[in-house]
């Protein structure tokens, strides 16, 4: 997540540089995620077989590499081909976060776990678009790829302190490894997980390629103002994740909390809409619906990401693996086709938002369905 918002709001700048099109340099992104999400599926088997630490010791220097290479690029082309080595190394650190969590924590202490790990993905979207947008400012846009990479050296340090968690190796056999796969994705919970995880995380995503364009080249604001915003809708995302710390017998269960932050979720997307064809495009007008969107997805993905990845305990990696790369396919999808909407009128991000919406609703009632049906009606 870092990674892309730290320099989303140069991305009008990098656009001008690179003597390209808004769309070409939003791709930057696009692949960066295609690329986090075949990683997932390169790492994950690697890791039930090898150990994490191993693997993530390859996905970091693939990572750092990247940086790198970001740094000396002069040219889109390279760029991009850096941006996917960036993508394909770092999705060894999400990938094995969760599969590490999971070798390490059961029950609701999962979805506690998982929820932390929800709160500190979420600081990135508060912080990283506001300090990318100082550091363009104040040093140009490369500051903000420089940043990255003294980042990766940290996570070297951090990586240097992790035991590994992995307690029973998994033979690494293809029939076995495909066999494993099939039982995943034929899984309901799983497809509805999936879906609905990488819609609410898509919303985060458009928001913040599309928006910058929006903000500075239709409302001519800075690229700070486009951070502050984007720090706003950042906290929003981060209270939604602390909201599942709340617990009391009278709130909402999470499954009961899943339901209604779809549908609050839709609604801020209809309310978006409305505004659109009556208001136009204003600043508060883009930002008061997407504050609600963020906080439902903020509140959602933690019990979505415990539902799917505790789905096959005993495969972890590979189960982590495939939801990583269907959610990430979903959202790249997602980005691919918000590169195409117009950034000079609201009405069509609207209608992008209520149809990501609606589809949500009906991913989170299917697994609902299914995580409340018996075992044996739920498996036919």
């Amino acid at each position: 997540q870092l990674a892309i918002d730290i320099y989303v709001p140069a991305l009008p700048t990098m656009a001008q540089y690179f003597e390209t099109s808004a769309q070409a340099i939003q791709s930057s992104v696009t692949i960066y995620l295609m690329a986090y999400a075949f990683g997932q599926l390169f790492f994950g088997p690697l890791a039930d077989a090898y150990g994490r630490k191993k693997i993530l010791v390859l996905g970091m220097a693939m990572f750092t590499g990247g940086c790198l290479l970001t740094l000396t690029a002069n040219n889109l082309e390279t760029f991009i081909l850096a941006r996917c080595l960036q993508g394909f190394g770092i999705a060894a650190t999400n990938l094995l976060a969760k599969a590490i969590i999971t070798d390490s924590f059961s029950g609701m202490a999962l979805i506690h776990a998982f929820t932390y790990m929800a709160i500190a993905w979420g600081l990135a979207p508060i912080l990283a678009p506001v300090i990318g947008a100082h550091l363009q400012t104040a040093f140009g846009w490369r500051s903000c790829l420089t940043f990255l990479l003294i980042y990766s050296f940290a996570m070297w340090s951090v990586l240097s302190r992790y035991r590994e968690t992995l307690k029973q190796p998994v033979h690494l056999n293809p029939k076995t490894l495909l066999k494993n796969a099939v039982m995943v994705l034929k899984s309901p919970v799983f497809q509805s997980c999936f879906l609905a995880q990488g819609l609410c995380y898509s919303i985060l995503l458009v928001f913040n390629i599309v928006g910058p364009f929006m903000v500075q080249e239709t409302l001519h604001k800075p690229p700070t103002y486009f951070g502050y915003l984007a720090l706003a809708i950042g906290l929003m995302y981060f209270l939604g994740g602390i909201s599942n710390r709340i617990h009391h017998p009278s709130l909402p269960t999470p499954e009961q909390r899943l339901r209604i932050g779809a549908r609050v979720m839709t609604g801020a997307a209809v309310v978006m809409l409305i505004l659109a064809l009556t208001v136009g495009l204003q600043v508060w007008t883009l930002m008061l619906p997407v504050l609600f969107m963020a906080f439902c997805a903020g509140a959602m993905y933690p019990t979505l990401m415990a539902k799917g990845n505790s789905i096959f305990p005993h495969i972890a990696g590979l189960t982590s693996a495939i939801l990583g790369f269907a959610l990430l396919l979903v959202s790249s999808l997602m980005m691919g086709l918000a590169g195409f909407v117009p950034f000079h009128s609201l009405t069509p991000m609207a209608i992008f938002f209520v149809i990501v919406g609606l589809t949500v609703v009906s991913m989170v009632g299917k697994l609902l369905h299914h995580l409340e049906a018996p075992a044996g009606a739920s498996a036919a």
